[in-house]
This record gives structure tokens, sequence and C-alpha cells, in this order.
């Protein structure tokens, strides 16, 4: 998925770029990757798996349904 959108692009280098706060409410630059729990790390990784993955999978196995989720919580 590649977009152009003014919007969208602004809104994915905020979130990769927003330092992380620590417990005692200092901030921490990230230089690398989303922080974990972040709600941005499901979506993007949805975005990904959309192009990469699953794009494979129709490609090398058309018959084989398939079922992803970025973000599953066992109960």
């Amino acid at each position: 998925m590649n977009t152009e959108l003014p919007w969208v692009v602004l809104y994915v280098k905020r979130w990769l770029v927003a330092p992380l706060v620590l417990l005692d409410g200092t901030l921490q630059d990230r230089h690398r990757g989303t922080p974990q729990g972040s709600a941005i790390s499901p979506l993007l990784a949805n975005l990904f798996l959309h192009d990469a993955f699953d794009a494979w999978m129709a490609r090398v196995f058309p018959a084989m349904p398939l079922e992803r989720c970025a973000d599953h919580t066992q109960r």
C-alpha cells in the first residue's frame, strides 16, 4: 500500500518519531521501531503484511484461505 496523501504521511511520521514517556514523566528519544503497545504498531504491521505477506500468499498459494490478525489477545 503506497500513499501520497499528505495527512497519512504526516501522522505515520509523527508516530514513528514520537518520544517514549518514561514512568517519571521524562521523555526519551527513540531511534527506530515503534514503542511496544503503541496504537500504531498493529496498524503499520497490517499495512506491511497486506503488501508483503498477503500478496505473496495470493501468488504462491492462491487456493489456500488466509486469515491474519496483527494484534491478537488470548483470553
